[in-house]
């Protein structure tokens, strides 16, 4: 018979164990290099761990943009241009791409679902109305995110910190974060309120100065999606079948001055976008999902006004795309573990398989004849 002293203590051993658990410490290290062997801009946006190749763009300027597969030492197996009017090619703009779960490629645009092989022949082509027609300059944004595994799967529409908005006037209640488009109804649907956001409670009703763009990144074995905003201090993980919300991780910045107060208000951004200064406080910028509860948040720190004018008058790279101003966040199990991480050498860009994420290296003033990444791992000490 247990008595309540004992349950007690049960309790207590419990607890005692899992704090134990979390005291232990993770770092970050590099682990590897990828050089794509490119003259043209080269961008990764996926990777197959099976056959250990990833899958991008080469940017050739006038020429288009051609959708590549590299190996695991960066030499291009594949490039195609595929934009276009023919039976195999899409006419708008490539939002994201990623490898489908049989191992095929999916490209999406902001009207076209298209699934390729190998060799990007066509598999076939789905339309859909979009919401809002998105038009970009270069290849894939993000990674494609499919909702369920099937031949004609749900996904996300709308890609992760993009604007998905046909307006300048920025009501948190009548933003939705997530367009998807729902097979079963072959339309695209919205859901999850930024008036629902812990920053927006109390204000929902209210117009906000600054457009909020949602983040998200999925599960690839269990498709739920993980959200979070530019300005929020929760990832919310939610089932895409119902949009039930299955566990929400606080995340506690140690530099974030927006969520200083809560409501968010005008007085907690430092300073406001203006043309060609797009603000100068911090912002979640990429949510990477790992394995075994692994999950990591990068965020931007934000910096002053003299900061800034120094940063323009001598050239030096805008903070997003400055190493010293990203910050790694890493999460096991939903609670947060202590420290943030610093990736010295470039910019965090995706996660990879077993605890690694590829990071684009910043070059500076060198001009290799490559375009490099480095992969770095989460290690647990």
């Amino acid at each position: 018979m247990i008595t309540i002293s004992n349950r007690l203590l049960l309790v207590l051993i419990v607890s005692f164990i899992s704090t134990l658990g979390f005291s232990q410490n993770y770092s970050i290290k590099k682990v590897g290099e990828l050089h794509l062997q490119s003259l043209a801009t080269a961008v990764v946006r996926d990777y197959d761990p099976k056959r250990d190749i990833y899958l991008g763009f080469i940017d050739k300027g006038a020429d288009g943009v051609e959708l590549a597969i590299f190996d695991a030492e960066g030499e291009i197996l594949v490039s195609i241009n595929r934009r276009g009017e023919g039976p195999d090619e899409y006419q708008s703009s490539a939002l994201t791409m990623g490898f489908a779960s049989d191992g095929n490629i999916w490209v999406q645009t902001s009207m076209e679902l298209l699934q390729y092989d190998l060799e990007f022949n066509l598999i076939h082509k789905k339309r859909f109305e979009p919401k809002v027609t998105t038009h970009i300059y270069s290849g894939p944004r993000a990674k494609f995110i499919p909702l369920t595994k099937a031949d004609n799967p749900s996904f996300v529409v709308n890609m992760s910190n993009s604007s998905n908005l046909a307006t300048s006037t920025y009501i948190p209640s009548e933003i939705q974060l997530v367009d998807y488009y729902d097979p079963a109804a072959n339309e695209v649907k919205s859901t999850i309120s930024l008036g629902s956001r812990n920053g927006f409670k109390g204000i929902e009703n209210e117009e906000f100065p600054v457009n909020v763009n949602p983040i998200f990144a999925a599960d690839p074995r269990l498709n739920n999606l993980y959200l979070t905003t530019a300005l929020d201090n929760e990832i919310t993980v939610y089932n895409p079948i119902n949009w039930h919300v299955i566990q929400r991780i606080p995340v506690k910045h140690e530099s974030f001055e927006p969520l200083d107060d809560i409501p968010i208000r005008e007085s907690n951004l430092p300073t406001m976008p203006t043309m060609g200064n797009p603000g100068l406080f911090a912002q979640n910028k990429t949510l990477l999902v790992f394995g075994a509860g692994v999950v990591g948040l990068v965020y931007v720190r934000g910096e002053s006004e003299a900061s800034y004018e120094l940063r323009k008058s001598t050239d030096k790279t805008y903070r997003f795309n400055d190493p010293e101003y990203h910050r790694l966040i890493l999460f096991k199990d939903g609670v947060q573990l202590p420290g943030e991480h610093v990736v010295p050498s470039g910019i965090i860009e995706m996660p990879l398989t077993e605890n690694r994420f590829l990071v684009k290296v910043n070059l500076g003033e060198e001009e290799p004849d490559y375009i490099p990444y480095e992969i770095w791992e989460v290690i647990k000490e």
